[in-house]
């Protein structure tokens, strides 16, 4: 018999991300054009603009970044915890983005440095988790060792050794 591959693991968008990240997107985006349309430019209006951009940017993210990492990762897919801090991460850069701009301090060669270092940032915090990742055993493992007579351990559900 010839042992075949199991499938690859399929990754789905679950609900809850998907919900948080619909919820991000739309009041996100609604609250940046309410405050663009609606306000005049003072210190609060220009806060929560800032403040709303960053939901909108992070729930807009959070799809790309799903794809990216299904596309690029489909043997170690991250967590949701991950993928919600990348999105957060890209939304901390494209608000500090804004914010330059703002200033008219913003320049192409800055923007691509504050992306190379939000990059190294993240690669080296995905270093960092893939150093400490223990894998599970897999079942056959598990029934292996729980079967060897050298082990004294007995498979689950025998208790009469001891009689």
């Amino acid at each position: 018999m010839s042992s075949k591959k199991p499938p690859a693991r399929k990754t789905f968008f679950s609900a809850g991300l998907f919900l948080m990240a619909a919820l991000f997107a739309v009041l996100g985006w609604a609250g940046t054009a309410g405050i663009v349309f609606l306000t005049l430019p003072f210190l609060l209006p220009r806060w929560l603009f800032f403040f709303s951009l960053f939901f909108a940017f992070t729930g807009t993210a959070v799809p790309f970044i799903w794809y990216l990492n299904r596309r690029f990762t489909p043997a170690r897919f991250p967590s949701e915890g991950i993928l919600i801090r990348e999105a957060l991460e890209t939304a901390s850069l494209g608000v500090f983005l804004v914010w330059l701009q703002a200033g008219r301090l913003f320049t192409a060669f800055l923007g691509w440095a504050f992306f190379g270092a939000f990059l190294a940032v993240e690669l080296l915090l995905r270093l960092f988790e893939n150093s400490r990742w223990i894998p599970a055993p897999s079942i056959d493992e598990q029934t292996s060792e729980a079967n060897d007579p050298q082990t004294g351990s007995l498979p689950s559900g025998d208790s009469s050794a001891g009689e």
